[in-house]
């Protein structure tokens, strides 16, 4: 019953409605009121992921960045996890990863600035309607940093549509778009609020690169700040190769 209430179209277009409207107000106010960091940075990622049955899937990311775009990369996070299809497009995951930081502009210099270990447990949603494909991800992280403890809470919207084909699938270009919020156990209510526009193509079955423009907002009591980078990422889809060798 749940599954299917929150599939239910007219709930989706209430939803989305909330999501987009809060999202536009977030943006306009930060752009007000945010120290803007003009040099663009450069974020890649790869991401692993497959099913292993008809339930359950592995994943894996791997991220590296840098602030100015000049290859000297100064942070970077390695994480994964297991999925479970709880329903038909209803997954629930947990996962782990470290993330650390090194002094910017010296190309992972030890030591780390700041060194953190993640557990996080969260829940994804899938939705359709004609063209747009619509996902919703809330995370609930436990983040271990040296003599520290924090709790912190994710939601990421995002929406993909196919440019020239009506579904996304070999050969198709699609224009990607999702935002999510960070909110913190402590402190301001909203932590960060990330923004990523870009475009994709899925080249075969088993991957798919995607590039695009990421914004990151870090809000402080009195002030805002926000860093641009340039986003590369490539999703490699393993589990196609898996039943080939099977």
């Amino acid at each position: 019953m749940f599954a299917k209430f929150i599939t239910d179209m007219n709930f989706l277009r209430k939803f989305i409605v909330i999501i987009l409207l809060s999202i536009c107000f977030i943006d306009i106010y930060s752009s007000l009121k945010a120290q803007s960091n003009h040099s663009l940075g450069d974020w890649n990622v790869l991401t692993l992921k497959g099913e292993i049955s008809p339930r359950f899937s592995l994943f894996g990311e791997g991220h590296i960045r840098n602030e100015s775009f000049n290859l000297k990369y100064d942070y970077f996070e390695i994480k994964g996890g297991i999925s479970y299809a709880i329903a038909r497009n209803l997954y629930g995951s947990i996962g782990s990863g470290i993330y650390n930081t090194y002094e910017t502009g010296a190309f992972f210099q030890p030591p780390a600035l700041e060194k953190e270990f993640r557990i996080w447990q969260e829940l994804y949603l899938k939705q359709g309607y004609k063209r747009f494909n619509f996902d919703h991800r809330i995370r609930i992280e436990q983040r271990f940093i040296p003599e520290n403890y924090q709790n912190r809470l994710k939601y990421r919207f995002g929406v993909n549509i196919p440019i020239n084909k009506s579904q996304i699938s070999p050969g198709s270009l699609y224009f990607a778009f999702n935002n999510e919020l960070f909110i913190h156990q402590h402190g301001t209510l909203i932590e960060k609020n990330r923004l990523f526009a870009g475009a994709g193509y899925m080249t075969n079955v088993n991957t798919t690169f995607l590039l695009g423009c990421l914004s990151d907002t870090d809000y402080h009591y009195h002030s805002h700040s926000v860093k641009n980078y340039l986003q590369l990422t490539l999703i490699y889809n393993f589990a196609r190769l898996v039943k080939k060798q099977a």
